[in-house]
């Protein structure tokens, strides 16, 4: 038996708000859909190892396999000459911290309540390691972890990255991760996350700054070329991590019975903080020798799949896909190549108050695989159209968009002709049904997360550890008027106890 228990305050949808308790149990007359079963399954014999290596802040365009032939990535090239590649995986936030807690709970950001970085998950909602310990696996966490609370992420063990001299980041612990393949007794699911290739980078680097590839958003300069050559060395870290991973599973047999996927959280250049697609379409593979034939597909998935998938996988029933509490479903169908199509929709979030650069500027998007749709909720276009009586947020929210003063209240972007997305194709009059379409789509799948946003709505501000709005932070090139320091007192808002927020 396995219990699925979540506790939302929102009251818009009654059947997911309050709280709801969802519990899957074992009958008489048929199992529960995630306890382990000898139904037909493809994928047949002793339920499988998982394993899920996770590099941190690695842009897709930057992999060989996808593409970029200096990127120095050999491991993970060769590695995909044995997996199924996918060319349309979506996270739902190219945030460190809500990218993985999509990916571990298997429902996206707003929902999952980890939308804001550094920030927790909801109370009451149940994490990968509780699911499949229920199973009878034991659920390791190797590396970064950036997951909060640590009680809704009750890993068997956590193996802490170890510090490494000479080098700008911590390693994976590689020495515990093969005591423990040595003793196992019971199936595993490791989830190894490692910290490169996010910065700091190394200070020298042995690739060649002209040999780098630039996106043809970024400026071309020497000093672009030289950070570029150290995040080059950075990835190369990251590929001898994978590498040894790799070897590990080689050299304790467990090639055959281990399914091995790899992916990036998100991507880095004009992507992190953002929804588009240098940011959320990730690097992802699947490798399972003589269980899943190799090759790409262009079917469209999310990260919020993996947890139905591991259940899947681990119950042996295909059940679990249509376990309707979560955002995402099983990829079994694709990985044995029963189906070519998956999602219809991907969909991204991104608020940047919590963060860094501190800016005001809430983004929401909707991918169909080719054309995505995002819309801006504080573009100076749409903060025209509102009426904020309040000075106080007027200025935080002008001066967010004042940030970004370049981007309108509407984007869409054929992909498939132009990957980087650097032609806008909102107001393109033969694309409108398609724009109005996506519009529609997305403020549906909104609504149905509970969204605090609205379209007619006022961005909320929130009560968050940190980052504060209403302070100067000179370390990060933010400052405001002394006048306005330690303003927003009783104006913010809890992100876990919130719907609809609308301030007037």
């Amino acid at each position: 038996m396995i219990e699925i228990l979540a506790v939302y305050k929102f009251p818009q949808i009654k059947k997911l708000w309050g709280c709801i308790c969802i519990t899957l149990v074992h009958s008489a007359s048929s199992p529960s859909i995630l306890e382990a079963s000898d139904s037909d399954f493809t994928m047949s014999g002793s339920r499988p190892n998982i394993i899920f290596f996770l590099a941190d802040d690695q842009s897709r365009s930057d992999h060989r396999t996808y593409g970029n032939d200096k990127a120095p990535t050999p491991i993970t090239e060769a590695f995909s000459k044995e997996a199924l590649v996918f060319d349309k995986a979506y996270t739902g936030q190219a945030i460190c911290a809500p990218s993985r807690s999509m990916l571990l709970t298997g429902l996206y950001p707003i929902r999952n309540g980890c939308f804001i970085n550094h920030t927790a998950i909801r109370p009451g909602l149940k994490s990968l390691p509780s699911y499949l310990k229920s199973l009878g696996y034991d659920v390791i966490l190797a590396g970064k972890s950036h997951l909060k609370p640590s009680e809704q992420f009750p890993w068997t063990e956590w193996m802490r990255p170890v510090p490494k001299e000479g080098y700008p980041r911590p390693a994976l612990p590689l020495d515990a991760i093969d005591d423990y393949m040595e003793k196992s007794k019971q199936p595993f699911c490791l989830i190894l996350a490692s910290e490169y290739p996010h910065g700091p980078y190394f200070k020298e680097s042995q690739f060649d700054p002209n040999e780098v590839v630039l996106a043809p958003f970024q400026y071309d300069s020497p000093g672009t070329r030289n950070y570029a050559s150290r995040y080059y060395q950075s990835i190369d870290e990251k590929e001898n991590e994978f590498d040894a991973i790799l070897k590990l599973i080689e050299r304790h047999g467990l090639e055959r019975d281990t399914i091995v996927f790899y992916a990036d959280d998100h991507g880095v250049s004009r992507g992190k903080f953002t929804v588009y697609d240098s940011g959320i379409n990730v690097a992802f593979m699947v490798r399972w020798p003589e269980k899943i034939v190799p090759g790409r597909s262009d079917a469209l998935i999310s990260f919020a799949d993996f947890v139905p998938t591991a259940l899947d996988l681990a119950s042996r029933n295909s059940e679990v896909s249509n376990a309707s509490f979560f955002d995402g479903k099983s990829l079994v169908p694709l990985l044995e190549g029963k189906t070519q199509q998956h999602h219809e929709f991907t969909y991204a979030v991104s608020h940047n108050q919590g963060i860094q650069n501190r800016h005001i500027f809430p983004q929401r998007a909707i991918h169909d695989g080719r054309y995505h749709y995002i819309y801006n909720f504080n573009s100076n276009e749409r903060l025209s159209k509102l009426s904020i009586k309040d000075p106080t947020l007027h200025f935080f929210l002008k001066f967010g968009a004042d940030k970004h003063k370049d981007q309108p209240e509407e984007e869409l972007y054929d992909v498939g002709v132009d990957p980087f997305e650097l032609n806008n194709l909102a107001k393109n009059p033969e694309l409108t049904a398609k724009k109005i379409a996506l519009k529609k789509a997305l403020f549906k799948w909104m609504k149905s997360q509970n969204d605090f946003l609205s379209e007619e709505g006022i961005p909320p501000i929130f009560k968050v550890w940190g980052h504060q709005l209403d302070e100067n932070a000179p370390r990060f090139k933010y400052k405001i008027p002394e006048k306005m320091l330690g303003t927003l007192s009783g104006k913010k808002v809890d992100p876990h106890l919130i719907s609809r927020v609308v301030i007037d």
